[in-house]
């Protein structure tokens, strides 16, 4: 019963994980096609000054630091997560405190 509860939270964290993944790579991915879309038009763009180009590739840059911050925090913490789960075979806890008793 219990190899079944872990297994079925084992699932559920790794369907979450691949969820998460997913979506970060997306956003990495819009931020690359932005990027592009950006340097093409601020390329284009001789009214704008240095300054402006440069807020903008800031901001772009930050935007993309954020992104894989979040993502390596997150990451770290499923893999703590996991940690837990990792030989959870049998539940020690309740013989331990004595809960149960160990016939």
């Amino acid at each position: 019963m219990v190899d079944q509860q872990a297994k079925m939270v084992k699932q559920m964290m790794d369907l979450q994980r691949n969820t998460f993944d997913g979506m970060i790579n997306n956003m990495l991915m819009s931020l690359d096609q932005t990027d592009r879309m950006l340097n093409v038009f601020l390329d284009q763009s001789v009214w704008l000054p240095e300054e402006g180009k440069k807020a903008f590739k800031e901001w772009i840059d930050g935007s993309r630091k954020g992104c894989e911050t979040f993502k390596s925090a997150v990451d770290d913490g499923y893999s703590r997560l996991e940690k837990c789960f990792t030989g959870w075979e049998r539940p020690q806890y309740p013989l331990e405190c004595g809960m149960m008793s160990a016939e």
